[in-house]
């Protein structure tokens, strides 16, 4: 018996007709491209492919030069010092007379190494005015949830029917775990507030934004684990609680007869004393 459904089958047909049709259609460009054009034409081509992806290595050096020198007179200015701003600036103008001058005609690999050197000095201050941006979010966001598990941790020690069905050995993980991220964050905080804005951060977005993942793994998991489930006593029959607890119907109809009789026969025995 086969493993896959109708549709399934129908699926992989229809994705391995189009992949291969895919390659038919590449083939024959292929081929259309080696029998329809002649070998100087085709080098040509291949020609003009080289020199745009040179002309593009070069605008990206250019490009960055003009991006980088505007924001250190801007969002930039304040996340590196003046001397390094001063060198950096320096090095800048050097690249674009460079472009203009010895650079006008140089290989790709001698572009991209340009805007990989560019980089290594200009990346640290991006990366600091993002850090900077970011981090006090990111800071806010584990208080957050700081203070949700510390008042998660407070209700079930005060006897909240919510929490009764959690285990004290895993209350005890979840303060434990709140306490330690409580520490972290407070350290974090200290001695990133002694760095200038101008130095690499002590920590980053990224390692708030894992400690807030590690508290929630270990807490929120304890949190919201349901009551166990009770299950219902069966309802007791009505019909077999009144065959025990009091008189049918018919027992009732027959007890009622019994004493109409009784009272019909009592006129007969007065009219016999009277006789």
């Amino acid at each position: 018996m086969s493993q896959f459904s109708d549709s399934t089958w129908i699926t992989l047909y229809f994705i391995t007709s189009v992949t291969d049709t895919i390659s038919y259609f590449l083939t024959l460009r292929r081929i259309f491209f080696v029998c329809f054009f002649p070998p100087s034409q085709r080098q040509m081509i291949v020609q003009d492919k080289l020199v745009k992806e040179l002309n593009d290595a070069k605008n990206a050096v250019e490009e960055y030069v003009y991006d980088l020198r505007d924001k250190l007179c801007g969002i930039y200015e304040k996340y590196i010092t003046e001397e390094d701003g001063n060198r950096l600036t320096l090095m800048l103008e050097d690249t674009e007379n460079w472009l203009y001058e010895d650079g006008e005609d140089q290989p790709k690999q001698v572009y991209e190494e340009k805007l990989d050197a560019l980089k290594r000095l200009g990346q640290p201050i991006q990366d600091r005015h993002r850090e900077h941006e970011d981090r006090p979010r990111a800071f806010e966001e584990l208080g957050k949830k700081l203070q949700l598990y510390m008042k998660f941790v407070d209700f079930y020690k005060q006897k909240d029917e919510r929490y009764l069905h959690l285990s004290a050995e895993e209350m005890s993980t979840v303060e434990k775990c709140v306490n330690e991220s409580m520490g972290w964050m407070n350290s974090k905080m200290n001695a990133q507030s002694k760095l200038a804005i101008t130095q690499d951060p002590v920590v980053k977005v990224a390692d708030i934004i894992a400690k807030i993942q590690e508290l929630d793994n270990v807490c929120n998991p304890v949190m919201n684990r349901p009551k166990p489930t009770v299950e219902e006593a069966p309802e007791v029959n009505d019909q077999n609680s009144g065959a025990h607890n009091g008189p049918t119907a018919k027992q009732g109809a027959e007890g009622k007869g019994d004493a109409k009789g009784n009272q019909q026969t009592k006129p007969g025995a007065k009219e016999m004393e009277v006789d």
